[in-house]
């Protein structure tokens, strides 16, 4: 008798005791998820925020590339650069301003005569926005604002067979493949007045940059 007593008595027991666990299973809170985090963007070293003049691409006149489809120098027109510069703001934004002139051109009957000489002069805007991790500066390229005019309006379909439409995109492709894309992504060094950038591709495209 006493034996059934003390095997009831520890069922009960058990009983108890697994009903205590289940509860406090039950009970126990669900911890939330941690909301996910975006990091702070870093901020630009100092000095950064600035205007930049483009001194030299690839140890080049930056403007080099727009006659590069004449080897003999003789053959290139003259290039005139009014302007020709980045601007990098506090809230990550970056433009770049351009201004020049084509002038003297040897297909040109005029070229030696400053009142019929034909030009053809070009400004554009570019803008985006930047990022910076660590030494590596990112840009983000919009749509430019760009305008081409030919002196006389009709020099270059005369001299060259050419629209202005198709001047203007030739041109337009021209920096996009000898400054947009290299620079996209680039390492940078502020060294006094002085903004390097070193393309992190495969080729080491350098541009040399001085404080305006």
């Amino acid at each position: 008798m006493q034996k059934l007593f003390a095997i009831s008595t520890l069922f009960v027991t058990l009983m108890l005791l697994g009903m205590c666990g289940c509860g406090g299973d039950e009970e126990k809170p669900v911890e939330p998820k941690p909301e996910p985090t975006t990091p702070e963007p870093m901020l630009p070293p100092e000095g950064f925020i600035s205007s930049w003049d483009v001194i030299s691409i690839n140890d080049e006149d930056p403007l080099a590339f727009v006659n590069a489809d004449e080897p003999d120098e003789e053959d290139r027109p003259k290039i005139n650069t009014e302007n020709f510069y980045f601007e990098f703001t506090e809230d990550n934004k970056w433009t770049l301003n351009l201004k020049f002139e084509m002038v003297e051109f040897p297909e040109d009957p005029n070229r030696d005569d400053p009142e019929k000489a034909g030009k053809v002069e070009l400004s554009g805007n570019w803008s985006g926005t930047y990022g910076i991790d660590d030494t590596v500066l990112s840009l983000v390229k919009e749509e430019p604002d760009v305008d081409i005019t030919s002196v006389p309006e009709d020099f270059l379909d005369n001299a060259f067979e050419v629209s202005l439409v198709e001047a203007k995109n030739e041109i337009l492709e021209k920096f996009n493949t000898h400054v947009f894309k290299p620079f996209a992504k680039t390492r940078f060094a502020i060294e006094g007045e002085t903004l390097t950038l070193i393309a992190t591709g495969s080729v080491e495209n350098i541009m040399v940059l001085e404080k305006r």
